[in-house]
């Protein structure tokens, strides 16, 4: 009976020290994967330095033309900087590598629900509750916190749901906008 405690010590203690190697290793090896001037883009972006944000997506997309995520970033920023023509094309270009980029889908809704294309932003609002159910979900206290983001912001599928009631109204009763409200809405992020 001791004689098996100490093997299954042995395996449990082997096993762990086998697990802290592997993290360790994974660790190192996708280290190098991690593009600085993508993590400093997203840095600029979250402090509202939406040209130093652009400028920075631009390098990591130029040195990863299929990192998708950057390509969305430089829309965003675009967008932000009230540039909605280059971010609609920007947000399409994305679209064409991958129709199923959630970030996108629900990024290039907002960008037309900003616009007053509210049923291009309909459409997209749905595929993106379609590709991925977490978009319906709120933003978690936690992240509005470290955010600084005072209000709970409407989730994508609220947001949906509102304009699909107001568009069912008359024109002169509809309220699609607030902009008090709206320019406090932040992006989409996965």
């Amino acid at each position: 009976m001791r004689s098996n405690y100490k093997i299954f010590k042995i395996i449990a203690f082997s096993l762990g020290v086998l697990v802290v190697f592997w993290l360790i290793y994974d660790f190192i090896k996708s280290y190098k994967k991690i593009d600085k001037n993508y993590v400093n883009a997203n840095t600029s972006f979250l402090k509202k330095d939406y040209k130093g944000a652009l400028n920075l997506y631009k390098i990591a997309s130029e040195l990863d033309p299929e990192n998708l995520y950057a390509i969305e970033g430089q829309a965003r920023s675009l967008m932000r900087m009230k540039k909605y023509k280059k971010s609609e094309e920007t947000f399409k270009l994305v679209l064409e590598k991958d129709n199923e980029f959630v970030p996108a889908l629900t990024n290039i809704a907002i960008l037309y629900d900003t616009i007053g294309e509210h049923n291009k932003a309909i459409i997209y609002y749905r595929k993106a509750l379609i590709q991925d159910k977490r978009v319906s979900k709120r933003m978690s206290w936690l992240k509005r916190f470290i955010k600084n983001i005072q209000l709970k912001p409407s989730t994508i599928q609220e947001r949906l749901f509102y304009l699909e009631e107001q568009l069912k109204l008359d024109i002169g009763k509809r309220k699609l906008k607030n902009k008090d409200i709206d320019s406090l809405q932040p992006d989409y992020e996965m």
